[in-house]
């Protein structure tokens, strides 16, 4: 059976996600990186609590979008230093003082060359 990974985030975004399966959880937490960088950058995605399922996605990222995606994600996080708020307002107190323009640019290229949607999907599928 194939599961659409939008669809499925479409229905547990907003919900508590502790019943689910790990690689559940994992798809989530890079659909949650993926929508709120889309949305405004990694500006957006620090501010709100997409950011709050960031170690997740860095975890999930190798094995389901590859490391290049691991890596950028990972940068971003290490410039909050450790350990990482997993606090929405104290990400918001930093992120204002970080120059995230180039890592938003390489996140599009990647957003652009990778089938993420499909990747995704296969993950929930299998």
């Amino acid at each position: 059976m194939t599961i659409d990974a939008w669809a499925f985030y479409e229905q547990y975004a907003e919900s508590d996600r502790s019943s689910l399966s790990e690689r559940e959880r994992q798809v989530l937490a890079v659909c949650d990186f993926r929508q709120e960088v889309n949305s405004g950058g990694f500006d957006s995605y620090f501010r709100y609590s997409g950011g709050d399922t960031a170690l997740t996605a860095i975890t999930a990222l190798p094995r389901l979008l590859g490391s290049r995606w691991a890596d950028l994600l990972g940068e971003a996080v290490a410039l909050f230093g450790a350990p990482y708020p997993l606090d929405p307002d104290d990400r918001s107190e930093k992120v204002g003082s970080f120059d995230l323009d180039e890592l938003d640019k390489r996140f599009y290229t990647l957003e652009a060359s990778t089938n993420a949607d499909g990747k995704l999907t296969e993950a929930l599928s299998n």
